[in-house]
């Protein structure tokens, strides 16, 4: 897909970013808060799976085939498919981590 030469490195820039300060925030109310550590560590679990995700569609977006290349509408549709299943699984950790929080926040 083409893109402006510097709008690839933003975006990475940009998630790696979000990405340190969502898990340093994390990690560190985690060494403070040690009730609800599945419930980090299943944020962290996210985490991961969301750059696994963000790699798949950045080879999606930034794959360098030669368009006139008989499978090149394949191997993005197979990136943007395995970004997507790896975005799906974050997201159903992020939602098993907030279930975790919302009854441990019950109990105390």
């Amino acid at each position: 897909m083409p893109l402006e030469q510097e709008v690839p490195n933003l975006l990475i820039i940009g998630f790696v970013f979000i990405v340190l300060v969502f898990s340093i925030s994390t990690i560190a109310l985690w060494v403070k808060n040690k009730r609800n550590s599945i419930a980090y560590l299943l944020i962290l679990v996210h985490l991961i799976l969301l750059s696994i995700a963000f790699v798949f569609f950045m080879n999606a977006v930034t794959l360098q085939l030669d368009y006139n290349h008989p499978m090149a509408s394949e191997e993005n549709s197979l990136q943007i498919g395995f970004a997507g299943v790896f975005w799906a699984l974050s997201i159903i950790t992020l939602l098993v981590a907030i279930f975790k929080f919302s009854s441990s926040s019950k109990r105390g």
